[in-house]
């Protein structure tokens, strides 16, 4: 889905930043602090998309009555 794969593009570019930031000399601790906002931001970002995939799956397996009935 577009929308997955954008979601894991925004995280491991995300991560990708944090991980340069990190290693950035002299070290900024606002550039990694917002880097680490950024993979929250991302990661809450994923998971939600995810969530809303298993809620309607959930609710389609909900809605189709069962085998054998």
């Amino acid at each position: 889905r577009p929308r997955t794969l954008a979601a894991l593009r925004e995280l491991r570019m995300a991560r990708a930043n944090l991980a340069a930031a990190q290693q950035a000399s002299p070290f900024d601790e606002a550039a990694v602090k917002d880097a680490m906002a950024a993979v929250r931001t991302a990661t809450t970002n994923l998971q939600a998309k995810m969530q809303d995939y298993l809620l309607t799956a959930l609710k389609n397996v909900k809605a189709k009555p069962a085998a054998g009935s």
